[in-house]
């Protein structure tokens, strides 16, 4: 099994008595297999499906579900979902990794995700934590087929996957810790959310009176441009966080929820970046189901796929941004291509605008960036817990994770599952009393 040096050192350095087993033969878990590839239209009375999109930062999101009708569901037997389960984005973002919590209990998945059956919680929670692993990641991109957009990562490729396995009782400690860190890290996400949610509120109250104000094309209110900055090659990917500069591909935008992109999966040697989308632009992607928009908050390089919108002002930029965000669905027409994954410049240009008085775009301005700073803030503290979940997996895997001795204290269990069910998580934790996972 050919594996890239970084992954192979790593796993050269695990503590005695830990095991390295291809994905395909692990003994606690199997894989099932991918989902359904011909969900058909979407149903809204049916069953929810989960896709690629659907998988991000470890989570599972519903905010927009595919659904399909029962008589397919009922033909993908095989792929209907068991809470446990883990899934794995196979198509775009490969090998991100999610745990079917209960709310997606006998939802079915799509033709773009993986799903392992492991025999215990615990297992799941392994799993999902070494798939998110950066090494793993990148392992996963290095095999896969396809283009840009539709990058593929194929089973047999999932089944060579090397997993190490740790001993029961140093797992379950190093869980319990990952517990408490994914807890806060839930808290913050709900904060960013509400943050955003006000901010969609506050729009649509500003539009109360939008059928008075004189309609604009977006193309007179911004420059429009169509990106084209070179997708980095695989060999790249491992450049040092921090140097180059971040990429966007339309995946980073679509599975965005939040208004502002905060991490991109790549980034580009400045030499190789060309022409830089300066702070404040709008990133624009589109796929079957809506147009998407975020507003970057640093210098990107944008990949084919993305429509750049460069607003006169951030006060016209906030609202361009909540308008997008507002008619995402109906934006779709706009689009070309396969599953509309095309936008096109002149006849998004042409899509009129309700144009409001500048006093009430200003008026939504303050109140926006406040709440996005808001949004931002937890992000931040986000980005500070993911870098400590990573440095506590090296620890971890290297023999020397430190929170182990302070994590064995029962107390510290249930604080850790309470925290996890409060914040709607499917706690990864172990009770040392039950000797099994909750």
């Amino acid at each position: 099994m050919v594996m890239p040096d970084r992954l192979e050192e790593r796993l050269s350095r695990l503590p005695e008595g830990w095991e390295v087993v291809p994905l395909g033969g692990l003994p606690t878990a199997r894989l099932i297999g991918y989902g359904i590839t011909r969900p058909g239209e979407h149903a809204d009375s049916g069953v929810g499906m989960v896709r690629a999109a659907d998988v991000q930062d470890g989570r599972l999101h519903n905010d927009k579900p595919k659904r399909i009708s029962r008589e397919v569901h009922e033909a993908g037997l095989r792929s209907q979902l068991e809470v446990g389960d883990v899934v794995v984005v196979l198509v775009g973002r490969v090998g991100e990794a999610a745990v079917v919590t209960e709310e997606f209990h006998h939802w079915n998945a799509s033709r773009t995700v993986g799903i392992i059956r492991p025999a215990e919680p615990g297992d799941a929670a392994w799993l999902r934590l070494w798939l998110g692993s950066p090494d793993v990641r990148e392992w996963c991109e290095r095999r896969t087929t396809g283009s840009t957009l539709q990058r593929t990562l194929s089973l047999a490729a999932l089944r060579d996957l090397p997993v190490p396995i740790p001993p029961a009782a140093p797992r379950a400690a190093f869980l319990r810790a990952m517990c408490l860190l994914e807890a806060k890290t839930a808290t913050n996400v709900r904060i960013a959310e509400c943050a955003t949610e006000l901010s969609d509120a506050q729009f649509m109250v500003e539009n109360r009176n939008s059928e008075i104000w004189p309609g604009q094309p977006f193309g007179t209110l911004a420059e429009l441009a169509a990106a084209d900055a070179p997708r980095p090659p695989a060999d790249e990917d491992g450049m040092p966080e921090g140097g180059g500069i971040p990429f966007v591909a339309p995946g980073d935008i679509l599975q965005s929820d939040m208004p502002h992109l905060y991490r991109t999966e790549r980034r580009l040697p400045f030499g190789q970046a060309g022409s830089a989308c300066d702070p404040g632009s709008l990133l624009v992607a589109s796929r079957e189901d809506g147009v998407r928009a975020v507003m970057n908050r640093v210098p990107v390089a944008v990949g084919r796929g993305v429509l750049v919108l460069r607003p006169e002002s951030v006060t016209d930029g906030y609202w361009l941004l909540h308008e997008i965000r507002s008619r995402g669905t109906e934006l779709v027409a706009a689009a070309q291509g396969s599953a509309g994954r095309e936008l096109s410049r002149r006849a998004f240009g042409a899509t009129l605008v309700r144009w409001p008085p500048q006093d009430v775009r200003e008026r939504f301005a303050r109140l926006a960036d406040r709440l996005h700073a808001r949004a931002h803030t937890a992000h931040g503290e986000n980005e500070t817990l993911r870098v400590l979940r990573g440095q506590a997996l090296d620890g971890f895997l290297a023999g020397s994770f430190g929170g182990m001795a302070a994590m064995r204290n029962p107390s510290d269990s249930a604080r850790c599952f309470a925290a996890c069910r409060s914040s709607g998580q499917n706690p990864t934790c172990q009770l040392p009393s039950a000797g099994v996972a909750h």
